[in-house]
């Protein structure tokens, strides 16, 4: 066994016990407060309790977006100072459960279960955790909606289909897709993605498709669940399906070569995550950063960006990878409009935000786009794998990202020791970033 097999093997292991400590911590109810005010990048967010919804459901003030809220508070904290802000909350507060997330780059995040989710308690937990010598910022775990960023066009999915299994089909790509095609036969001469390890943090993955059956599964977990199965639990389950699919598929009688996955040799750690609390994404993040992984793929997006989820990324895009930077590959997004600055996940620039191209080699006119944008890849439908062991088509920003990190996963088995400040140049590069990323 090889030295980085054994570091591998200890990081799960490690990453396991860690799991186990943590069901406890987030498995505790929800509040029935009425209203609570909390700082997100500098700005006062208030969210209003919502008369038509149950008592846990509230919506951001001057708006109709509904959230829920729990008894839980998530604390931004130096590293190594978690004894001491922990000493002196249980001294001021009711504690019930706390789990340490981190640490990322200098900072690292306690979520606080609270024995009392009263609104007074929970403003009051808030007020004074926030004053804590250590402490950086304070928040309420929050619930928002999940967007998924899938678009399906099952014409182009044919064509597409039609085009690469035509010979010598690079010809008549668009350039900017003749160039992605190109390096993407370049880099697979060398490569499958061997050595690479890549989470996926998504809704649920059907692994029993005999597309998946040669995948190197790492680790599952579900973060909701606390189990390791992450089969797909609804008709609703099937996004992380499709996104494994870009990544790691091999070709069958249904699914031709050029359809299969770019990655295939490369190493996958699953995380079903179906609903994004503030908690649960920041745990799914702990595991990656306790993996060591090279790549987090967050095909997904909310509908507004919690500073944590920010610091968080930003401090594995710092101090992954040993120092090099992990690659954390986000969707831009579906609506056609700018990125605004801490709008979404999208707006995070430390992050590798992908755009989506049409058939044309043109930005599509349904994606995000803006100054966080790091590459414009294919996103109109392609051929891929589906929940049930199907295949369908499979487009939108969700499809670029996926396929982003495939590419990037061929990039680094074929140089191991880039940064993630040389990828990104990289992907800018081949995916003709200075075209504009700003406007269409």
């Amino acid at each position: 066994m090889c030295k980085k097999e054994v570091c591998q093997l200890f990081y799960l292991i490690k990453l396991k016990l860690v799991l186990c400590f943590i069901f406890v911590v987030l498995s505790i109810g929800t509040t029935n407060a009425q209203g609570i005010e909390f700082v997100n990048f500098g700005n006062k967010i208030k969210l209003e309790q919502s008369s038509a919804e149950p008592k846990s459901v509230y919506k951001f003030a001057n708006s109709e977006q509904l959230v829920e809220l729990s008894n839980r508070i998530i604390i931004k904290i130096k590293a190594g100072m978690g004894g001491g802000v922990t000493n002196a909350l249980k001294q001021k507060i009711e504690v019930g459960q706390l789990a340490t997330f981190g640490p990322f780059a200098e900072h690292e995040f306690m979520v606080v279960s609270l024995k009392d989710a009263s609104v007074k308690r929970l403003t009051d937990a808030l007020a004074i955790a926030s004053v804590l010598e250590g402490v950086i910022y304070a928040q309420p775990d929050i619930l928002q909606i999940k967007s998924k960023l899938e678009v399906e066009n099952h014409n182009a999915a044919q064509w597409l289909t039609k085009t690469l299994s035509q010979s010598d089909s690079m010809k008549s790509l668009p350039f900017r897709l003749f160039q992605l095609e190109k390096w993407q036969k370049q880099l697979q001469q060398s490569t499958q993605g061997e050595g690479v390890t890549i989470v996926v943090i998504d809704d649920g993955f059907d692994l029993k498709h005999e597309a998946l059956g040669k995948t190197k599964v790492l680790l599952t977990y579900d973060i909701e669940r606390r189990v390791k199965d992450v089969q797909p639990q609804s008709r609703f389950d099937k996004h992380g399906t499709k996104v494994v699919g870009v990544i790691f598929a091999s070709a069958t009688n249904l699914l031709p070569a050029e359809m299969a996955g770019l990655a295939i040799d490369a190493g996958l750690i699953a995380i079903r995550q179906t609903r994004s609390w503030t908690s649960h994404t920041l745990e799914s993040l702990h595991i990656a950063q306790l993996a060591q992984a090279d790549i987090v793929n967050m095909s997904w997006q909310t509908q507004l960006l919690l500073e944590p989820i920010k610091d968080a990324i930003d401090g594995l895009a710092q101090t992954g990878r040993g120092g090099k930077g992990t690659l954390v590959v986000l969707a831009a997004g579906n609506s056609g409009k700018m990125i605004k600055a801490n709008s979404t996940e999208a707006s995070i620039s430390s992050a590798v935000v992908v755009g989506a191209i049409n058939s044309s080699g043109m930005p599509a006119s349904f994606s995000d786009f803006g100054k966080s944008v790091s590459a414009w890849m294919p996103g109109y439908s392609a051929r891929g794998i589906a929940r049930n062991n199907a295949y369908s088509g499979f487009g939108g920003t969700s499809y670029a990202a996926a396929y982003c990190t495939g590419m990037i996963a061929l990039l680094l088995a074929a140089e191991p020791e880039l940064t993630a400040s040389k990828v990104k140049q990289k992907l800018a590069q081949v995916s003709g970033l200075a075209l504009d990323n700003q406007s269409k």
